[in-house]
């Protein structure tokens, strides 16, 4: 194989592909990435077992058409590092990267130890979308879940939802929950309805996406055991989690005894403020609303101090003094861009939700935190004086 590199189009596609050529030591074989040079097409390709991708490289400049297996470490980083006019060539287990001043000899793996990696070609597809709106369902509806592995399985998974017009993207890790919904130009009729799929592979997904153009159109395919991502020059297989994701919707309660509509940037200024306080201890700010009043925000922490916050907000409903962990409420105030939010409480023990003003398509759940009874005492003598 012997490849001559005039651009840049080898090292973007380079470092797409080496996020996923991760294994243990013991499979040296996963930290490497297969590259075949065929009809003007370079093909590079990466798995960890749990997430395979290819990248094509299309009208590309091949000298003499092959396949190797390239070490990801020292050839990613020489490529990088050389701008564009070199060649890579493969003789007898061995690659060599050169131009005119500079000359990189690394030994390769044989090409029949590389996993077979799942392909989309006989899978189902399940819709189209934009990579923004993919990439902002993404944002708004996988914080909550856990990137690590957890049990029961739907923790540190995300559930995508097909429904006629439109997809949700559902997380949760038992305490909190998040939602985020898209509408579909073009969604095919019948197919699943739903693919379980770890947040791992999500987060991939998604720094696949902010790559690409906005308007690039993602296919989403599945068979039985993989869920694709499929771009003209990108596709991501994830491994579909063997789980069942709770009925979510039983839990997304409509009763509310106090409300407010606030300014986003001005709450999450607030709470960085009064986490200062709290960041070492227990993280817990109190909440307190006053009905055609303000919000006062409030943190204690032994042996450290206090903090007393008032924010303009539009409150509405019945006085409540609630806490809440506050960094999973900046989470989930961060995960949106919408200037002003509309946030509902249902007393000191009932769920809150976060959304948008004026649109349905996003929504936070987030228990609040039991108040001790004598840091409810200390905030009504901090309120009296």
């Amino acid at each position: 194989m012997r490849i001559k590199i005039d651009d840049q189009a080898l090292v973007k596609s380079w470092q797409i592909a080496e996020r996923t050529s991760k294994g243990p030591k013991s499979m040296a074989i996963l930290s490497s990435i297969y590259v075949k040079a065929h009809d003007d097409v370079i093909t590079l390709m990466a798995t960890d077992l749990k997430t395979s991708i290819k990248c094509t490289i299309h009208e590309a400049n091949i000298e003499e058409e092959g396949e190797c297996v390239f070490p990801t470490k020292g050839v990613g980083e020489i490529i990088k590092k050389l701008s564009s006019g070199y060649i890579i060539e493969t003789t007898d287990r061995r690659v060599t990267i050169k131009d005119d001043r500079n000359q990189f000899t690394f030994t390769t793996y044989p090409t029949d130890e590389f996993p077979r990696l799942p392909t989309s070609a006989s899978a189902t597809l399940a819709c189209r979308i934009e990579a923004k709106e993919l990439s902002r369902i993404i944002s708004e509806g996988s914080f909550t879940g856990s990137s690590t592995e957890e049990f029961p399985p739907y923790l540190s998974s995300a559930l995508l939802e097909f429904k006629e017009d439109s997809i949700k993207l559902i997380a949760t890790d038992g305490k909190r929950l998040s939602l985020s919904e898209a509408i579909l130009s073009e969604r095919t009729s019948g197919g699943a309805e739903s693919l379980l799929i770890p947040i791992r592979g999500i987060n991939e997904l998604d720094r696949i996406l902010s790559s690409l153009s906005e308007d690039t159109i993602v296919e989403i395919l599945y068979d039985d055991s993989q869920c694709y991502f499929k771009t003209d020059d990108i596709e991501l297989a994830i491994r579909r989690v063997e789980s069942v994701f709770p009925p979510y919707e039983k839990i997304i309660l409509s009763d509310k005894t106090t409300w407010m509509v606030i300014d986003r940037q001005q709450l999450i200024d607030a709470l960085e403020k009064v986490e200062i306080v709290v960041r070492d201890f227990n993280k817990v700010v109190i909440l307190n609303l006053k009905p055609a009043g303000s919000l006062l925000i409030s943190a204690c922490a032994q042996n450290v101090g206090e903090a007393f916050i008032q924010v303009d907000a539009d409150v509405d409903g019945e006085p409540l003094k609630v806490g809440f962990n506050v960094s999973y409420l900046l989470q989930g105030l961060k995960a949106i861009g919408d200037s002003t939010v509309r946030m509902s409480f249902n007393g000191t023990h009932g769920q809150m939700r976060l959304q948008k003003l004026g649109d349905d398509n996003f929504l936070y759940i987030l228990m609040p935190v039991i108040l001790p009874e004598e840091m409810v005492k200390e905030e009504e003598e901090t309120d009296e004086v």
